[in-house]
């Protein structure tokens, strides 16, 4: 697991300055999807920060939004407020976290970004 990890670190720092911004977007939705909570919060946050560089983001990180882990939920809200009104589309989902989620911290931020996005 440490290899995997390891190698994923030397993965993207190699192809960050090489590679296109598709090509880092996808490695990124890619890592939404991986054991290691910690990578797929890495992954919602370096999504966030690509913005809607690519649309694929914001559908990636809707998606993330039922992560199991509350901290990559934590994540994902966080990503799609930094993508501002293109993440529209995520409300539903974020009003049913706000209405639902076990994590309160989750309620919360779920709360804050359907007041900022909602149309």
């Amino acid at each position: 697991m440490k290899r995997l990890v390891i190698a994923l670190l030397l993965t993207s720092l190699i192809g960050c300055g090489k590679a296109p911004p598709t090509t880092r977007v996808n490695y990124w939705v890619q890592t939404l999807h991986a054991n290691d909570a910690k990578l797929r919060k890495k992954a919602a946050f370096t999504l966030g920060n690509l913005g809607t560089v690519d649309p694929g983001v914001v559908p990636a990180l809707r998606g993330a939004l039922t992560d199991a882990d509350a901290a990559v939920r934590c994540e994902a809200i966080l990503a799609l407020l930094k993508c501002g009104p293109a993440a529209a589309e995520a409300v539903p989902a974020l009003q049913h976290l706000q209405q639902h989620d076990p994590n309160a911290q989750v309620r919360r931020y779920a709360a804050q970004a359907v007041e900022k996005l909602a149309p």
